[in-house]
């Protein structure tokens, strides 16, 4: 321990010796080591972690798959019922339902839209979500029909009631309906982050028996001694008794058991897998760069090794010197790393977008703190060993008879120019990645969405809708008054917002564009159509539209007329271009009809009366879908097309709303372009982090080039002034300095590359439009990495070519 502290206060005092040496090693380090301490605590929160259930390991979800249009959906609420009661794998089953359902909110303050999921009885319990004042919900609850009760999320508690404990009991107004308090979520519930408040299954709307509708998502707990496979095993024999009681309910539907997890952590996964790679090669050519200069350090120091060596210092004691100093090295640059860290995860998570909130829970703790201390000893030993055996190989005898000029400095070349391959190979990776993303990022942005972005307001206004027992007891003909009656009030606030100073055109739709919820859709047949061979009915996104929808966001009309007042007194529908041509290629779909009620008792026939653009309902990057518009309904999701800035409107738009009903909330007030900039904020989020850190690394190769090529030129200081005494040319001295830098370069490219062939493979689920061996990127950034290669040599071969023949020959 002697020994130790001795050599630590001589590392101490041999860096602080040497100022500037010390300063550049630092920073070099702390931007390596303070990258990868950021993205591992990311890293660690979503992937490492385990889920905060008690027994994560035994949870697992059950979902049904109807290929290709829902590779992954809920289990139908009969479903659900019969396999809890039937399956003897799990100890424990519950059920939540992902899609939202919105509410207002009245009483006790202005009108606020809250957003609510259902769950059964059993869920909260058997994640260990115990409530922090009430009780959960209880079995009773389950049925049809039950008493109407919520729970409140913890968000909405203290938001709106100040977090206090009496509101357990009270009534709350949802939708102009009484429902009761029971209880109240703790903080942190992961299972979805969204709901303001939950409802039991019985207060669903829909009927808890059919198996028509997928909305449910399972949760078990396996018993003891019983695997995943055994019960996918058992969920896949009780999905096909389903499939016989139920043949056409369950018609080409699968069924899929997996362990639990977290849905933000398996859509992040590869996203954080290429960041974290990134990073590591970020620190690898830091840790190449302080290799470097080690090397130039330690050769100016082989005279005092040399001496030490003869008065008696052994090698195991020198390496252990030198070893200690790039250590403290090391650490010095992991605590100012920390603080980079610290400073940069929270730049980080300020632009986390709404989609990847999950990140927003990442921070130091104690794993990514051990993680930190052990990357720096790493990078420490890592940097300073090979130099040190380098040193130590050297002719010590021959520089004790040289004097203060290392002898053995000559010998070095081939060790640097390893380090100046690798380098260049180590960048070439991420930036190639980053090259990919960002290619993609520009392909995504040129995608056409089907209507107009410019100067659109939106806004969410929401009436209190009708529960699913009062749309039942209604009939077909009542269900098309009411659509009628609700079609007429929207209509009236529209015409009194186009009436508005500024305003070009408004309408409604019942679900904007470019979302993330399978919220609306339903299977259907073609009238004098056969069903396909295997019996699946194809799947359509249903929208309800007022009528002056398609002409606010200019959806262009490819065929028939447009909606009329006249339509919401019957069953007329449009259709987008896709669903057009697969079903009617001889362009004949005009008054053709199509049953959306096809597993319901009594048919309900729509008849096609026009065709428009194709929309995308999921985002850019989505699959073309089916599309079927309707008319007659409220339609909350109002857009308006104005002259000039949309959300210079938004007042007046409020004002005409809250005169017709003062009652109505509006939320969700964005333009549409904010919409789309929403929509692909998770790959531009992905796309700007990984070109941060590539830009990183591309800096950090350049100033290790240039340190490795000034380093050159002062050893080959007397060829130089030989070669100019010899009537060498100043262009030949430059072209011989960027000709070794060239050389190597482009050894380094050729090496990169066939690692970029590899790591593009983790790239291609995150492409769009670019394939993960696009020849334009490899290319290009191969040109780009040259050329910042040579600019960083260029500066020694400018020296070199200052070199006076006459200094260096008396140098020598």
């Amino acid at each position: 321990m002697g020994n130790l502290l001795q050599d630590i206060r001589y590392g101490i005092r041999t860096l602080a010796k040497n100022p500037g040496f010390t300063i550049v090693a630092v920073l070099t380090l702390a931007l390596g080591i303070g990258a990868n301490t950021a993205i591992f605590s990311v890293v660690q929160n979503v992937l490492l972690r385990p889920l905060p259930y008690p027994e994560p390991d035994r949870l697992v979800e059950i979902w049904n798959t109807y290929p290709p249009q829902v590779p992954r959906g809920g289990l139908s609420p009969g479903d659900y019922a019969d396999w809890k009661q039937q399956n003897q794998s799990f100890s424990e089953m519950g059920a939540y339902v992902r899609i939202s359902q919105g509410f207002n909110l009245t009483g006790e303050g202005e009108p606020q839209r809250v957003l609510a999921s259902y769950a059964s009885a059993g869920l909260f319990p058997m994640l260990g979500a115990h409530v922090v004042a009430g009780r959960s919900f209880v079995p009773e609850e389950d049925r049809a029909g039950s008493a109407p009760v919520v729970i409140l999320g913890h968000r909405l508690w203290q938001r709106r009631f100040g977090g206090d404990p009496s509101v357990v009991g009270r009534m709350i107004a949802l939708d102009n309906r009484r429902y009761t308090v029971v209880g109240v979520l703790p903080p942190g519930f992961q299972l979805l982050r969204w709901p303001d408040l939950w409802m039991p299954i019985g207060q669903f709307n829909d009927d808890l028996t059919e198996h028509v509708h997928h909305a449910f998502d399972a949760v078990a707990r396996l018993r003891p001694g019983v695997s995943v496979a055994q019960a996918r095993d058992e969920i896949n024999r009780l999905n096909q008794q389903e499939a016989i009681k139920y043949p056409n309910e369950h018609k080409n539907f699968g069924v899929s058991v997996q362990s639990l997890q977290d849905p933000s952590a398996a859509q992040l996964r590869n996203t954080l897998l290429v960041l974290f790679g990134a990073v590591g090669l970020v620190l690898l050519i830091a840790c190449a760069n302080i290799v470097s200069l080690l090397l130039v350090r330690n050769a100016a120091r082989e005279r005092e090794v040399a001496l030490r060596t003869a008065l008696g210092a052994s090698p195991w004691r020198l390496i252990r010197q030198l070893l200690t100093e790039s250590t403290l090295l090391s650490l010095v640059g992991g605590a100012l790393g920390l603080l980079l860290a610290i400073a940069g995860l929270k730049t980080l998570l300020a632009f986390v977008p709404a989609d990847l909130a999950v990140l927003q829970d990442s921070g130091l703790n104690g794993t990514v703190l051990a993680f930190t201390v052990a990357v720096c000893l790493a990078a420490g030993v890592a940097c300073g060993l090979l130099p040190a055996i380098r040193t130590l190989k050297t002719n010590l005898a021959g520089v004790l008879k040289q004097g203060n000029k290392g002898a053995g400095a000559a010998g070095h070349h081939r060790t640097h120019n390893f380090l100046v391959v690798s380098e260049i190979a180590m960048a070439l990776i991420p930036l190639i990645g980053a090259g990919l993303l960002l290619r993609s990022f520009q392909h995504l942005l040129e995608v056409d969405p089907g209507f107009r972005m410019d100067h659109i307001l939106t806004m969410e206004i929401q009436q209190p809708a009708l529960s699913f027992a009062q749309i039942n007891q209604l009939s077909q003909e009542e269900q098309l008054k009411l659509g009628e009656k609700q079609s007429r009030q929207f209509e009236q606030i529209a015409e009194q917002i186009r009436a508005l100073p500024g305003v070009k055109d408004a309408g409604g739709i019942d679900d904007l564009p470019l979302g993330n919820e399978f919220r609306q859709a339903s299977r259907f047949v073609i009238e004098g159509q056969p069903l396909l061979a295997a019996g699946a009915r194809p799947i359509a996104q249903t929208r309800t539209v007022s009528l002056s929808y398609f002409s606010s966001l200019g959806i262009p009309l490819r065929a028939g007329r447009t909606f009329k007042a006249d339509d919401w007194k019957v069953l007329n529908l449009f259709i987008n271009e896709t669903m057009a041509r697969r079903y009617w290629p001889q362009g004949d779909a005009i008054g053709k009809r199509v049953n959306f009620c096809s597993l319901d008792p009594k048919p309900c026939w729509f008849s096609i009366i026009g065709i428009v653009g194709n929309v995308h309902q999921f985002g850019l990057d989505a699959e073309p879908t089916f599309d079927a518009y309707f008319v007659g309904g409220w339609t909350p999701y109002l857009v308006v097309r104005t002259a000039s800035d949309p959300l210079a409107m938004v007042a007046a738009v409020r004002d005409v709303v809250h005169k017709v009903d003062p009652n109505l909330p509006l939320t969700r007030v964005m333009t549409m372009d904010g919409l789309l900039s929403d929509s692909v904020s998770p790959r531009r989020f992905s796309a700007t982090l990984i070109g941060i850190f590539a830009a990183l690394a591309l800096l950090l190769a350049a100033v290790g080039i240039y340190g490795v090529m000034s380093y050159t030129v002062s050893q080959r200081t007397q060829e130089i002034g030989v070669r100019m005494a010899l009537g060498a040319q100043v262009d030949h001295v430059r072209g011989m300095i960027l000709g070794q830098t060239l050389k190597l370069t482009l050894l380094g490219v050729g090496i990169g590359l066939a690692g970029s062939f590899v790591v593009a493979r983790l790239l291609a689920s995150l492409l769009f439009g670019v394939g993960a061996y696009d020849p334009i990127t490899f290319l290009g950034v191969a040109l780009l990495l040259t050329a910042v290669a040579l600019a960083a040599s260029y500066i020694p071969a400018r020296r070199a070519m200052r070199v006076d023949p006459i200094v260096a020959l008396r140098y020598e």
